[in-house]
């Protein structure tokens, strides 16, 4: 049975943080699987010419520099580096979507396959149009707040830079850059984790959806990867109302 970070929402993680043992299971699973993926994905290594513009070329550069991405953040995690963690997580997203927009067969994916290999890229805009014409509205809407959350990291918004900081005496701020990692927040690393796991379900998704690997592949990856026993929780779960995530 797999770690109970897999699923676990990020504002549930943030309240509850000290499922260390959890946490470790979690990173121990989403190394192995990503690593499974990628192994299951060496056939494609040597196989594409440099001048080559294929859709199928450009779904395996893309999900490669994903996948490995998602690599380091599970690094970069296991030390607490969560910074650069939280600026992956909306690239990875918007890779994920991406594929989506080239793979809907449709005039607009091909022109927009010719714009990528000439540098351009695609507006997030653009692919909610597609998901709103593919899965409605209500669909469409939720992407669009969940890219403009992942967003706020990106520009450094306020909220998001006070998953950097804690509090010393008379409620004054102290940043985490401060005693050698001792001061980084569980709260932010538990959330963080969350997160990273709700990416790599997508990811793994997005790679069987374009069809580098077969639904069996990818299931068998996950097979390999999680391990036997769920570490259970060590606390009772609790709901803080005013939590700032």
């Amino acid at each position: 049975m797999p770690s109970i970070v897999w699923g676990r929402h990020p504002q549930e993680a943030y309240d509850n943080p000290y499922e260390h043992e959890a946490q470790r299971q979690f990173l121990r699973e989403c190394d192995a699987l990503l690593r499974e993926i990628i192994k299951r994905l060496r056939p494609h290594t040597l196989k594409y010419h440099r001048d080559e513009q294929s859709l199928q070329k450009a779904t395996w550069l893309i999900t490669m520099d994903l996948l490995a991405s998602l690599l380091d953040c599970v690094a970069l995690l296991k030390e607490t580096r969560h910074r650069p963690v939280a600026r992956v997580f909306r690239d990875a997203v918007e890779a994920i979507d991406v594929m989506r927009y080239l793979h809907a067969e449709s005039p607009k994916a091909e022109l927009a396959l010719k714009k990528w290999y000439a540098n351009d890229t695609i507006s997030h805009g653009e692919i909610r149009k597609l998901i709103e014409a593919l899965d409605g509205v209500e669909a469409a809407t939720e992407r669009r707040v969940f890219y403009q959350e992942l967003s706020k990291f990106t520009h450094r918004t306020y909220r998001a830079l006070l998953h950097s900081v804690s509090l010393g005496r008379d409620e004054l701020m102290v940043h985490d850059s401060h005693g050698s990692g001792f001061l980084v927040l569980p709260q932010t690393i538990a959330a963080y984790m969350a997160v990273l796991g709700d990416i790599t379900i997508q990811a793994t998704g997005s790679v069987s959806s374009t069809g580098l690997l077969s639904a069996d592949e990818v299931v068998e990856a996950w097979g390999v990867a999680l391990e036997i026993h769920t570490v259970p929780r060590r606390f009772a779960m609790r709901v803080k109302p005013d939590s700032p995530l």
